[in-house]
């Protein structure tokens, strides 16, 4: 098996920034499933060509840490118990800098790299808080563009942009990594 780079993908923004959707386009695109409602720490083949010859496994948390805190109790039980460690993992939080720099240690102590997804319509809510996460120790960070809009069409295909971006981004990580 070659050197690889484990990658975790932290998606931040409150309710309705997109993550939880973008989440289901990415399994898509990556798996081969289609979900219409996902289950939280889930992991799934990676059957895309490219990225499968160096990656097995992706997990997905779906849900973000704050709304099943009273599942998990702390970051720590969480990545200990319920977190599904693969090849490529995406967990999602709120903007709570302290379980997002907490997020990012626990990452780092089981040897991923470690990803900010912000979204860009979560910047403008609330810019100064994403600042604050965003100056955090990651290893880097990505910014998708989701301008703020009424309309669900525009929504959904701004998202579907994202995940077609994210999925180059793993594209070009297999093929340098």
């Amino acid at each position: 098996m070659p050197a690889k780079t484990k990658m975790l993908f932290i998606l931040i923004g409150d309710d309705c920034t997109g993550k939880t959707t973008l989440q289901k386009l990415i399994i898509e695109r990556l798996c081969g499933l289609k979900y219409e409602t996902l289950k939280v720490n889930l992991g799934f083949n990676i059957m895309h060509p490219e990225i499968k010859r160096k990656y097995e496994k992706a997990s997905f948390g779906n849900r973000s840490y704050q709304e099943k805190k009273e599942t998990y109790n702390s970051v720590e039980e969480y990545f200990d118990k319920h977190f599904n460690p693969t090849d490529i993992a995406f967990i999602s939080s709120h903007l709570y800098p302290n379980d997002v720099e907490e997020m990012i240690q626990k990452g780092k102590e089981q040897f991923y790299n470690v990803y900010g997804v912000f979204f860009s319509n979560s910047i403008e809510n609330n810019r100064t808080v994403n600042a604050q996460i965003s100056a955090l120790n990651w290893d880097e960070r990505i910014v998708l563009d989701n301008p703020i809009t009424d309309d669900h069409t525009l929504i959904t295909s701004q998202l579907v942009t994202n995940a077609d971006s994210l999925i180059f981004f793993l594209v070009n990580r297999t093929n340098i990594s």
